[in-house]
């Protein structure tokens, strides 16, 4: 019984290595890229997913929920004269919506018609 479930993990690494090996060696240089500008675990943490949201179907509105949360969290965090994590906060939330942008833009050029244009931007002639 213990063998079949090692093989089946042995069997499912395996099988990842094959099918995503460029994306996994992605990550791990964006790993080695910010342990060499000796970046904390949060911030590489936070560009490995900015590199996933590239590379892997992570829709925008996952990368928007974070962007929220820490948004919200900043002026909890101001009311309770903790400066220093707040303006953290503050700066995680920018990436998140920077990232949320960045993979809505890829969503619109992947899917053009996913996106009722005349909802957004009525044409001239529909005003009249």
């Amino acid at each position: 019984m213990n063998e079949e479930k090692g093989r089946t993990v042995e069997d499912a690494l395996l099988g990842l290595w094959r099918t995503r090996r460029t994306d996994i060696l992605i990550l791990i240089g964006g790993i080695l890229f910010g342990a060499y500008f000796e970046w904390n675990l949060v911030e590489i943490f936070i560009f490995l997913v900015f590199l996933w949201s590239l590379l892997g179907p992570l829709p925008s509105r996952v990368l928007a929920v974070p962007a929220l949360f820490f948004l919200s969290a900043t002026p909890i965090l101001l009311v309770m004269e903790r400066a220093e994590q707040a303006e953290s906060f503050a700066v995680y939330a920018y990436y998140f919506l920077v990232m949320a942008v960045i993979r809505g833009i890829v969503e619109l050029r992947e899917d053009p018609e996913s996106v009722d244009v005349e909802s957004v931007m009525p044409s001239p002639e529909s005003e009249s």
